[in-house]
């Protein structure tokens, strides 16, 4: 689960702004958040804004952080992502860090880096308790301008010796996260190491982010996963899309017409994945490999009723931009409440109806009340400004104060339970909305 969000130096955040899921002492909506060692840790958070307040920048801080973590400073482009209306910011250290609760530990975890050089200045790893901390490691650069890293755990001689070997190959690795290199190791063996495991891990496995170009993630599940098609099919049943069923068309490989270029580049890169969608004139098709190392592909049909009774089939591009949204979220609401994850959604209404986008949170925490998932949105959505659906600890703002992007919770209004929330929003008291000139000066 995350605790806390710290990130300064990055896009419109010039100053460190906190988001903190830890949930204040009432007792209402006491399915919200999950019992901690000390402190409540709320399951959902919703950010709202104006345009340009800094909401999806937020969701780009803790992408782009992940996929340091995952795939390396060399996969991505981070020229410009610091805070770039302050002179001189460019000099200044770009700085990520995450509060995470992963099974029954707590960890702190972060770094520090030069983004105009792709340069990693510090690092950190701690195990939080209820009293203290206990370092697992810290990383930063010495007098002689290499690459130091202080263990401290208590290893064995066998263990401290391969870690002495890994910071020795460490002192000049500028663009290399420790957490990250260690995880490439074989350290599965290594009792003591259980926190970068863990760590490294819940970044990969349990942290998603959903942008509003997000397509189709749910789609592989379909036709091969009987839990997730059934699944599939009741939500849109729920969310009255009219769609009746969906049904899954398998066509052999050297049978489908499409050029042999193509075929052969498809199966070179289903080797790094269990399945590739693609598309060809429009419509969309999963190639994937069975068993028997055959290649398969698959036409997902959507399920129409006539006025007849009779059924017509639709491509997913038929469908409404709505429903083709439904796809991305299907599945996600499916794993929150199946497992412990958590999604950050940028623009989770995009293209969502008002009662859609509010019966997605009720969905997500009437069905994951047994886990510790977590569900974090940007929103435009004023309807779920309710406190009968979300406690004031789930409500935050970000807003614009000197061009810089300031975070700040619902729950420092301290506003009563039974305030219409919704109302005072959009006359402006908690701020965060658009602010316009005046339309009768434009002149065209």
């Amino acid at each position: 689960m995350l605790i806390r969000f710290n990130v300064a130096n990055f896009r419109s955040f010039g100053e460190k702004i906190e988001f903190s899921l830890i949930a204040n002492k009432e007792r209402r909506l006491s399915s919200h958040y999950v019992k901690g060692n000390g402190i409540n840790i709320l399951k959902s958070g919703v950010i709202y804004g104006a345009n340009a307040s800094g909401k999806t920048n937020f969701v780009k801080a803790i992408d782009f952080s992940k996929k340091i973590i995952i795939k390396g400073i060399d996969k991505i482009n981070p020229v410009n992502c610091h805070f770039r209306l302050k002179e001189n910011n460019s000099n200044i250290p770009t700085v990520f860090n995450y509060e995470i609760k992963v099974g029954k530990n707590y960890y702190s975890y972060g770094f520090a880096i030069q983004l105009n050089k792709n340069q990693i200045l510090e690092e950190w790893l701690y195990e939080i308790g209820s009293n203290k901390e206990k370092k697992i490691f810290e990383r930063f650069i010495n007098e002689k301008g290499e690459h130091e890293i202080e263990i401290g755990l208590k290893l064995t001689k066998n263990v401290g010796n391969r870690f002495s070997v890994y910071k020795e190959d460490f002192r000049h690795s500028d663009a290399l996260l420790f957490l990250s290199e260690i995880n490439r190791k074989s350290i599965d063996d290594f009792a003591e190491v259980v926190a970068f495991k863990e760590v490294y891990n819940w970044f990969n496995k349990k942290l998603t982010v959903l942008f509003p170009n997000s397509k189709f993630l749910g789609l592989n599940f379909i036709g091969d996963d009987s839990e997730m098609t059934c699944t599939f099919n009741n939500f849109l049943n729920v969310f009255q899309t009219g769609i009746n069923n969906i049904t899954s068309e398998e066509i052999d490989l050297d049978s489908f017409d499409i050029p042999k270029l193509i075929k052969e580049d498809l199966t070179k890169n289903i080797e790094k994945s269990k399945t590739i969608i693609f598309e060809i004139k429009g419509i969309r098709y999963l190639l994937r490999k069975n068993e028997n190392n055959e290649y398969k592909i698959k036409k997902i049909g959507l399920e129409h009723i006539n006025n007849k009774g009779s059924i017509i089939v639709f491509d997913i591009e038929d469908e409404s931009d709505g429903t083709q949204r439904l796809f991305d979220f299907i599945p996600a609401i499916h794993e929150l409440t199946k497992t412990d994850s958590v999604f950050i959604v940028d623009e989770l209404d995009r293209s969502l109806h008002s009662k859609l986008t509010y019966g997605i949170f009720e969905l997500f925490h009437n069905l994951s009340e047994k886990n510790e998932s977590q569900l974090i949105a940007t929103t435009h959505e004023s309807l779920l400004l309710d406190l009968d659906l979300l406690r004031r600890d789930e409500i935050w703002f970000v807003e614009k104060v000197d061009n810089e992007s300031k975070l700040f919770s619902l729950d420092e209004f301290k506003v009563r339970n039974d305030k219409i929330v919704r109302k005072d929003y959009l006359l402006g008291r908690y701020g965060a909305i658009p602010i316009f000139k005046s339309f009768k000066k434009l002149k065209f």
